[in-house]
């Protein structure tokens, strides 16, 4: 192979490993400027063990039992907690 296809192929892989970070709610930028200056195969291994952020995936938790669910939901598909209903704060005596 030539260096231009090397290089084209190396600017797809980061590519493709600033998709997977999007995916898992990392930052896209930092991990196509790490998979470009170290390797792309470097990128995808630290993003697979590395934690996902559900915030900046869509993902709201559920303040009855934790979990993450989409903001979309009415109902927590876990324990059933409605999020319609408008919870007051408990008032302490």
């Amino acid at each position: 192979m030539d260096g231009i296809a090397i290089l084209v192929l190396w600017l797809l892989l980061c590519y493709a490993v600033t998709v997977y970070a999007g995916k898992r709610g990392r930052s896209q930028l930092g991990f196509f400027l790490l998979s470009l200056f170290l390797s792309p195969i470097v990128g995808f291994v630290l993003i697979a063990v590395g934690p996902s952020n559900p915030e900046r995936m869509g993902l709201k938790k559920c303040p009855a039992c934790a979990e993450f669910v989409k903001d979309e939901a009415t109902k927590c598909r876990f324990c059933g907690f409605d999020f319609t209903v408008q919870t007051q704060p408990h008032a302490r005596p």
